[in-house]
């Protein structure tokens, strides 16, 4: 499958909104480490008012259907030492090596950017996530003040 990704923009709230309504509770749980149900007005409109140098947020659409299938959002410290990185999939394109693939893209964006380490922070449950960012270099810790999470970290200088 090809994807075509494209930066996040002022029209596509409801995109947006469409695409995280569809995604599995557990999915909305890993992705916001907390369970709701639907975006709120104030994260949708945090996820497309990006300035596309320390937040990025970008699309990824099935090339043939013009689907989208996720998203990635990437938030930068104002120094660009660290980042944190963020991916949904959406549940009918799980397990294609979307999110592997995106991470990668991240890493990657990252390291372009000067970013000097990239994080995530998983729910200890989301073995499939902590084991793709392992694969790519990520080192998991415990996470400070929530023994539910993990912290995954890699250094790109």
């Amino acid at each position: 499958m090809k994807l075509t990704l494209r930066p996040v923009g002022a029209g596509d709230a409801e995109l947006l909104s469409r695409f995280y309504d569809g995604l599995a509770p557990a999915d909305m749980q890993f992705r916001f480490l907390s369970a709701q149900p639907h975006l709120s007005s104030s994260q949708l409109a945090a996820m497309i008012a990006v300035d596309h140098r320390h937040r990025e947020h970008l699309l990824a659409f099935e090339q043939t259907s013009g689907e989208l299938v996720a998203a990635l959002l990437i938030a930068a410290d104002e120094s660009f030492e660290v980042a944190e990185v963020a991916i949904a999939v959406a549940p009918a394109y799980k397990g294609r090596g979307i999110g592997w693939s995106l991470l990668h893209h991240a890493v990657d964006l990252a390291k372009a950017r000067g970013i000097g380490r990239l994080r995530s922070v998983e729910s200890r449950a989301n073995r499939e996530a902590i084991e793709v960012e392992r694969t790519l270099g990520f080192t998991s810790s415990a996470y400070d003040g929530d023994s539910t999470l993990a912290l995954l970290e890699i250094d790109l200088r």
